[in-house]
């Protein structure tokens, strides 16, 4: 559950069958209650399409039929907040809160457990609220689709289930009515966190501002200082004038025949309703006559590798009606030409300067909103130099509009497209439901969205019959268009004391305000939701699937091993619609610990700094038209049967149309025999841009790294991981940033390169269709002949760190933040354990019955959960926590509630089906075989772990329990502001 920041908005298409229709589904056919407007092919997705109206009540169905078995369901509502109390966010929580039909507390995550579903969750947006699962059940299909209806049109909405979720005031200790009060709830602690981003803070700024007519002026996730406004009857009010049946879309998708979906929301729900007015499209925001700006604090982030460069400048622009489909797929063409890769004119102008660290992450092409909206901005910037960031914007758009872009630019973006339609991924309906929900939602035609090859056809007419197009539609949209918004954040001093003030004084007003009665009131509605919280109710209302619904084994993947040369190979053959799929870890055992830190610098600037023959630009370009891009990643992937040895190596993969498989080995070939690292200039601007990714992150992904920091001292592979991806790695990064000293970083980059380019050994893999495998294997024949590595002498490249010794470790990280990220870790084993399992088991059992009603309901946090990996740790951790330290008591406790809990067949069921989510979730033909290439893990291994799972008893979960709980061996780490609670506490490293 939470705010929506972003869709996924481009398809991932596999080359299915057609699904069939009902028999004789035609315009004009009534369904259960539901009329066929349009019944439509998309040939480029494999989808049949059925368009339909609800006679009764006007809802709009659209079902996407397609032979892909994770089929998808979603509900959503135009919902438009006319203040930012917040109030579509916390009805969006309050909702799955429970309902008539089941009335129990949180059905929603209650049925994470009861479930085999791929993807459940809730989303807010701008002015749409959507709540979409998927599963490859059908049994499952039906028992969420039951409980999602119930929730959105018969919810209880309780005045305690409010009180938790939006915010609420009672004592710090509900035992002593004068201990001090405070504001609590969790959809007021989320946006506390949110508002602790500088950049989601500036996102926001500028939605309000440039768009300022209507409800994007609204804080749509709630402002913290605004939330507390939002009464109980509000909420209702909102529920009963927008989660009407008039006013809702759906989405059906998948292999499942959507009959029996109808027929069951007609007869359960939409046949109780009378039609109403639908509630108003979002008007198109009148057009200025002049541009305007704004001028936003925040705080300094001691992060920042440079003190006197936390500015961020950034200009945005409102363009077209997003539910126009040609329009939107122009701009964000055009938004893909000027800012993405080293060939755009903005990464030219604004990024190898070196006058920023990065684009700022609210830049590009939006269309989540009425008025689409485009930003381009930079962060990192000195406050003097805002006025020249402004004037190269300004003249980058002018010199765009003047030169037009190349021919083969413009081929490389369209190809990178084209190869998205084909590309497949496992949640491709997902990702489908939530990009057609916000032009849908504005009254756009969801099918011509669909249209992928259509729009581009068009496209490519218009740039053929009028050679300046591009430059015309970049006249109209960005300089001759005088609706912009210039926004310049920068910090100030006393930031978070006017933060901590203006909340003193809204908690003081809201105090104040009270009478002894409501106080009394208050204190007693505050009871009693703690005596709900801690009620063990009974839950057997909600359906659930059982053990045998689980598929007995699964589909085993057939692997062809074979060695070219002496380069041991995985070749798997599946159904990847004509594209080829290109792996392979180079070992990087022989990198010396003092040049650890630079590989993954060495990862992220091998395919960016240009070969023999080609610079970066002209590589990247190559890169582009023939591939669907080059990665290079850090793998650090422990062994099956013991944490202490891993393999230590660097992934490479990429992917391509079959017609292309040749000179995609080629590009391989040139960076192995040809890369050049010579460029200082070059090498600053990508370090820079990478310190101000890690800093955008912290906010966002502070429970991973406090998890990281917590689970370092545990294992080898813990250890290294932390060292060179977490807070560790970052602080490092950003002392050398500081020091300037880039002529060394690349000295010491080459040293990694040459070592992993040139002494290393590497393994491979294949995934491609049959009539291709030929072709892929000589070409990689040719590729591993021409770079001749060293000879392989064995299939994984394990490094033995028996010597590690584990030791206990605290660590406290100091933001200025708002709220706190906490982690605890303890020892566990590794994959093959026969511990393994129960252990997964205890997790779950842990996160649905323990830490969800201690840490988030009791404790306001926004999330919290226990987590076992094959790493060897098991990580308990909190997300955007009011309490911190308070929560590691919770943590401690984990094994007496365990005890105590009366742990039955139902609940272990649960926790049963809650982790075959994840063992069993959909891979697609491109990855199928990469777990055991990547982890070693065959099939008959990863079955044998699905065995004992199933196997797996109470006895079991309360013997590892006891068994690694509590060893005393631990490590902790916690993000959060500045505490006295650690300084005086000595087993504290505080950073």
């Amino acid at each position: 559950m939470g705010i929506l920041r972003g869709f996924l908005r481009k398809g991932n298409f596999a080359a299915l069958r057609f699904q069939s229709r009902p028999a004789g589904s035609f315009v004009g056919q009534e369904i259960h209650g539901f009329i066929v407007k349009r019944v439509e092919d998309i040939p480029e997705l494999f989808i049949k399409s059925t368009v339909l109206s609800h006679i009764k009540t006007g809802a709009d169905y659209i079902h996407l039929a397609r032979d892909d078995s994770n089929n998808v369901f979603s509900i959503g509502f135009r919902t438009i907040p006319t203040d930012s109390t917040g109030v579509p966010h916390i009805l969006e929580h309050t909702v799955l809160c429970g309902s008539q039909k089941y009335p129990v507390r949180d059905p929603f995550f209650k049925m994470l457990n009861r479930s085999l579903s791929t993807f459940m969750n809730a989303m807010t947006g701008p002015d749409f609220t959507m709540y979409p699962f998927s599963t490859q059940n059908d049994k499952d299909f039906r028992n969420l689709m039951s409980v999602y209806l119930d929730a959105v049109f018969n919810p209880k909405l309780e005045k305690l289930d409010f009180l938790q979720e939006g915010w609420r005031l009672e004592p710090e200790n509900l035992e002593d009515p004068n201990s001090k009060w405070i504001i609590k709830g969790v959809v007021f602690n989320e946006m506390k966190g949110v508002y602790a981003d500088p950049q989601s803070n500036l996102s926001q700024k500028i939605m309000n501002t440039l768009l300022p007519s209507h409800t994007y002026a609204t804080v749509y996730g709630g402002d913290p200082l605004k939330i507390p406004s939002l009464t109980w009857e509000q909420l209702k009010n909102f529920h009963r004038q927008f989660y009407h049946p008039s006013n809702a879309k759906f989405i059906s998708y998948g292999n499942i025949p959507f009959e029996n979906h109808l027929k069951f929301l007609d007869e359960e729900y939409l046949s109780k309703y009378d039609k109403i007015d639908r509630a108003a499209v979002v008007p198109l925001e009148p057009k200025w006559t002049t541009s305007r700006r704004i001028e936003v604090e925040s705080r300094n982030d001691p992060m920042a590798p440079e003190k006197d460069k936390q500015t961020t400048v950034a200009v945005s622009f409102s363009l077209n009606d997003a539910s126009d489909p040609l329009e939107s797929t122009i701009l964000q063409i055009i938004s893909q030409l000027l800012i993405d890769g080293p060939n755009s004119p903005f990464y030219k102008s604004l990024l190898e300067p070196n006058i920023g660290i990065g684009y700022t992450p609210v830049t590009g092409y939006d269309a989540h909103s009425r008025n689409a909206m485009f930003t381009i901005g930079l962060q990192g910037v000195k406050t003097e130099d805002s006025e020249k960031v402004i004037e190269v914007i300004r003249t980058t758009f002018e010199d765009a509009a003047k030169n037009g872009f190349p021919t083969e630019r413009i081929e490389a973006v369209l190809h990178k497209i084209e190869l998205s339609i084909k590309h497949q991924r496992s949640n491709f309906g997902l990702g489908l439901a939530m990009g057609l929900t916000p032009p849908w939602n504005h009254e756009g035609d969801p099918l011509e969205f669909l249209k992928v090859n259509e729009r581009l056809s068009r496209f490519r007419n218009q740039i053929k019959e009028n050679p300046n197009f591009l430059q015309e539609k970049i006249r109209q949209y960005f300089i001759d268009n005088t609706h912009q918004l210039i926004s310049v954040m920068s910090p100030v001093v006393d930031y978070e004391e006017k933060q901590l003030s203006s909340e003193q004084s809204l908690l003081k007003s809201k105090i104040d305000s009270l009478t002894k009665d409501d106080k009394e009131i208050m204190l007693q509605e505050a009871l009693e939701l703690n005596k709900k919280q801690k009620h063990i109710e009974d839950i057997s209302v909600l359906p659930t699937l059982l053990i045998e619904d689980i598929k007995p084994m699964l589909e085993k993947t057939t692997l062809d091993h074979i060695s070219i040369g002496d380069t041991n190979v995985q070749v798997c053959l599946q159904p990847t619609n004509g594209i080829t799929y290109f792996r392979a870890i180079l070992s990087a055992k022989n990198v010396p610990d003092h040049l650890r830190m630079y590989v993954p610098l060495f990862c992220s600037l091998a395919t960016e700094m240009g070969v023999k023959g080609l610079d970066y630009r002209q590589f990247d370009q190559e890169v582009q038209l023939r591939t669907g891009g080059f990665g290079v990643g850090q793998h650090i992937s422990e062994e099956v049967s013991s944490v202490m040895k891993y393999e230590d190596g660097i992934m490479i993969g990429s992917h391509c149309l079959d017609s292309n498989i040749e000179h995609m080995f080629k590009l391989w070939s040139k960076i192995f025999l040809d890369l050049t690292l010579s460029d200082v200039g070059r090498l600053e601007t990508l370090v820079r841009g990478m310190v101000g990714d890690y800093i955008n992150s912290l906010v966002r992904m502070g429970h991973a790294y406090a998890m990281g920091g917590a689970s370092s001292c545990l294992t080898p592979v813990l250890n290294i991981r932390e060292s060179t991806e977490g807070l560790t790695f970052i602080r490092e990064l950003r002392t050398l940033t500081e020091s300037g000293k880039f002529e060394q970083i690349l000295e010491n980059v080459q040293k990694v390169a040459k070592i992993i380019l040139s002494d290393s050994q590497t393994r491979c893999s294949l995934n491609c269709i049959p009539t291709s495998r030929d072709l892929a294997v000589k070409s990689l024949e040719n590729f591993l002949t021409s770079i001749n590595l060293e000879k392989s002498d064995s299939s994984r490249f394990v490094v033995d760190r028996s010597t590690f010794k584990p030791a206990s470790q605290w660590t406290y990280n100091i933001l200025p933040v708002p709220v706190n990220f906490v982690s605890k870790a303890v020892p566990t084993v590794p994959f093959s354990s026969s511990d393994f399992a129960p252990l997964r088991i205890l997790c779950r059992l842990l996160s649905a019955k323990y830490l969800h009603t201690e840490v988030r309901e009791k404790g306001g946090a926004y999330g919290s959960g226990a987590v076992v990996g094959s790493h060897g740790a098991l990580q308990f951790y909190s997300y955007r926590d009011p309490k911190g330290l308070e929560t590691l008591e919770v943590f401690n406790k984990s094994l007496d509630w365990l005890i105590k809990a009366n742990i039955d067949d139902q609940m272990l069921l649960e926790a049963k089906l809650s982790v075959f989510q994840k063992v069993d979730a959909p891979v697609p033909p491109g990855s199928r075989g990469s777990r055991f290439f990547v982890h070693g893990i065959s099939d008959e291994l990863y079955e044998k772990h699905r065995t004992e799972l199933k196997q797996t008893r109470r006895d079991d979960v309360l013997r590892v329990a006891e068994k690694y709980l509590n060893t005393g061996l631990c490590g902790v780490s916690v993000l959060g502001p500045q505490t006295d609670k650690v300084t005086s506490d000595n087993r504290w490293k505080i950073f």
